[in-house]
């Protein structure tokens, strides 16, 4: 019988660490990751301490702990539906458990999973008050999460590619791949950034989001800084797992801007080519032959809330606005440019109109449009697309969602989704 980790084992015990008990490669790699001010309240939390061979359930603690490892090693695992238990990756110094800051994010115990120390190791837990707190206080705790998240899909990539390889009892590894990639998803989810500003803003809004796979290559960005709102559509190269690789990419760059927003106000074209940048750095982008052409087009606006001024800029996607006093249709095009490496690169254009009270705009990717479907199997195109808004726009905007879901619903019928879907629409 399995021994509970947190209350049972009696090898665990709780002890306090100073800089010098510390292994120095792990201390060096620690202060890599973290600023020394950060690591000193790291280092005051809790420490636990395993025996050589010690296995035990849950990594999660029940109250939300984050889990750094100090010494070690410790793999976790978890058992399939025939009972199998099986490994789903190692921890090594300097690293966390992602399904433990999951469970932390998410208030909740994900699933239940066990974990093995091969040798003698020591883990500091980090409270969950303490993550959530730093979590805005610390841009290296930011980016040691969202870091981490990144190591941790590729990680289940890896493994899922080694699977479909084998063709023996792929039936039965098909549940073990689904279950991981629904991991992956409630990560995706977990950095996905809240709607509160949006609601807060006493606006109507909906987003309809709807993934080919579990995990998206699409994603949306939402910030508030001071009056004004900045709302961001993005479809990141491929779906699935990897474009979810470029998704995590393009919010962790969003985030760290964040500050850069509310000091300089930057514009929505200033953003996007500062995003172009980090992208291009982190994909070694720079224009030579067999380079990785990975990208992502986006739609990005941002509203005064006061005024209802708009800006716009976009990568390859653009804005739809519905003035529901006149009954006008307004595009507001997008630069034929990605984010990413271009053989034509040329300043982002920002774009400036007066929203009136009652006026809509949507911003999307392509996924909608792209479709196959209807009685021909063809496409279902911009003009279709601009149709269907041009007679709901006037509707509550969670009913919209609704139409909207049941045409692409109807018009893919039997036919399989090509893509990522998402479209956010906006009454002022």
């Amino acid at each position: 019988m399995q021994r509970l980790f947190f209350l049972i084992n009696l090898y665990i015990k709780y002890t306090s660490l100073i800089y010098k008990d510390m292994n120095t490669n792990v201390k060096t790699e620690l202060l890599k990751i973290f600023e020394p001010e950060l690591l000193e309240k790291i280092l005051q939390s809790p420490i636990i301490e395993m025996p050589k061979n010690f296995s035990g359930e849950s990594m999660q603690g029940g109250d939300g702990s984050i889990p750094i490892l100090l010494e070690g090693k410790v793999s976790l695992h978890q058992r399939d539906s025939l009972g199998n238990e099986v490994k789903i990756y190692d921890i090594n110094p300097a690293q966390s458990c992602i399904i433990a800051i999951n469970s932390s994010l998410s208030h909740r115990t994900i699933a239940k999973t066990y974990v093995y120390a091969p040798e003698k190791s020591k883990m500091v837990m980090i409270p969950k008050e303490k993550s959530e707190f730093w979590f805005d206080e610390y841009k290296s705790w930011r980016r040691f999460v969202v870091n981490l998240y990144g190591k941790r899909l590729k990680e289940l990539l890896s493994k899922h590619n080694a699977v479909s390889e084998q063709k023996v009892a792929i039936e039965e590894r098909n549940e073990k791949i689904t279950a991981s990639i629904n991991y992956a998803k409630r990560i995706q989810q977990a950095v996905f950034p809240s709607e509160e500003f949006l609601k807060n803003a006493g606006w109507d809004y909906f987003i309809y989001f709807e993934p080919r796979d579990i995990v998206s290559g699409d994603f949306y960005w939402i910030a508030k800084e001071g009056e004004k709102i900045t709302i961001a559509a993005a479809d990141a190269t491929g779906h699935g797992v990897p474009g979810a690789f470029m998704s995590l990419l393009g919010i962790a760059y969003l985030n760290e801007m964040k500050e850069l927003i509310s000091e300089d106000d930057l514009a929505p074209n200033i953003i996007l080519e500062k995003l172009r940048q980090k992208i291009k750095v982190s994909l070694n982008q720079t224009g030579k032959d067999g380079e990785a052409k990975d990208g992502m087009d986006i739609a990005m606006c941002t509203i005064d809330t006061k005024t209802r001024m708009l800006q716009y800029s976009g990568a390859h996607n653009p804005v739809y606005i519905f003035r529901e006093e006149t009954g006008e249709f307004i595009e507001i095009k997008s630069d034929r440019q990605p984010i990413g490496i271009h053989l034509r690169e040329r300043p982002f254009t920002n774009h400036e109109i007066q929203l009136k009270k009652g006026d809509v705009f949507y911003i999307f990717s392509d996924g909608y449009v792209d479709q196959f479907g209807g009685k021909r199997g063809g496409k279902f195109k911009t003009k279709q697309f601009k149709e269907i808004l041009q007679s709901i726009y006037k509707e509550n905007m969670n009913e919209q969602k609704k139409m909207l879901n049941e045409i692409f619903q109807n018009w893919k019928g039997n036919l399989d989704q090509i893509d990522d879907v998402l479209v956010i629409g906006v009454r002022v």
